[in-house]
């Protein structure tokens, strides 16, 4: 009996220690598929960020502006052109886009499920309105921008492009040279940006107060941690300080 009990205690450790190591890695798994809606859209609005660069002078991306109401707003792209000052809004969807311009939400298609958000034109007036409350004295353009993964078989709504066709959508306001005015509005545009991390807490705590508190993150926080410590438990049991 003390044989057996020898030779089966190592390999029943071994397949143990194995089962925690696949549960952590599903932990992982899980927390990140939480993320990766987060992941689609930092890189979405990274490369239609590099586009804008490409074609014009000046480009601030993902910054805090005052709301005009005494919040704030985040924007994902501030762009200078000959035309005026140019509010983007990115999305990174896949799948087919349904809506109208005057439609409060829109529909996304995937296969056989669908689901609703929010009108980005309406989404894109609100930090519109931001710049214009900073009564600049210049034209203040706005545009939606999609990636290429989405498709829009009804057409596109006024006011929005695809990444693909975004040089030629936007060649109207490429004609001429940026004036004095739009430089000195732009500076001080610039300066009412904020991109620190108190001006982002209090951005996030007013968007709580609105539409309550967004759950997907404590959810994958806890599931990366016990990920960690599944991880670091085993790591001890295998080589012990």
């Amino acid at each position: 009996m003390m044989d057996l009990y020898t030779l089966l205690f190592p390999i029943a450790r071994v397949a143990l220690e194995l089962l925690v190591w696949v549960f952590a890695a599903l932990l992982v798994l899980l927390a990140f598929k939480r993320l990766r809606p987060r992941m689609r859209g930092a890189l979405g609005e990274a490369r239609i960020g590099r586009m804008l660069k490409r074609l014009f002078p000046a480009v601030r991306h993902d910054v805090i502006l005052p709301d005009g109401r005494g919040g704030w707003t985040q924007i994902d792209h501030l762009v200078l052109t000959p035309a005026g000052l140019l509010v983007v809004e990115s999305k990174n969807f896949q799948g087919s886009i349904l809506g109208r311009k005057e439609e409060a939400t829109w529909t996304q298609v995937l296969g056989r499920q669908r689901f609703s958000f929010q009108n980005p034109l309406r989404q894109n007036y609100a930090h519109v309105q931001a710049v214009k409350a900073l009564r600049l004295g210049v034209p203040v353009l706005e545009r939606v921008v999609f990636t290429n993964t989405a498709r829009f078989p009804k057409g596109l709504p006024e006011g929005v492009s695809r990444l693909a066709t975004l040089a030629k959508d936007l060649k109207p306001y490429r004609a001429g040279v940026v004036s004095k005015a739009l430089q000195q509005a732009w500076q001080r545009l610039d300066g009412q940006v904020r991109t620190d991390r108190a001006t982002r807490r209090a951005h996030r705590a007013g968007l709580e107060r609105r539409f309550g508190a967004d759950g997907r993150a404590s959810p994958m926080l806890l599931l990366l941690a016990a990920a960690a410590v599944l991880a670091g438990g085993l790591w001890l049991t295998a080589y012990p300080l």
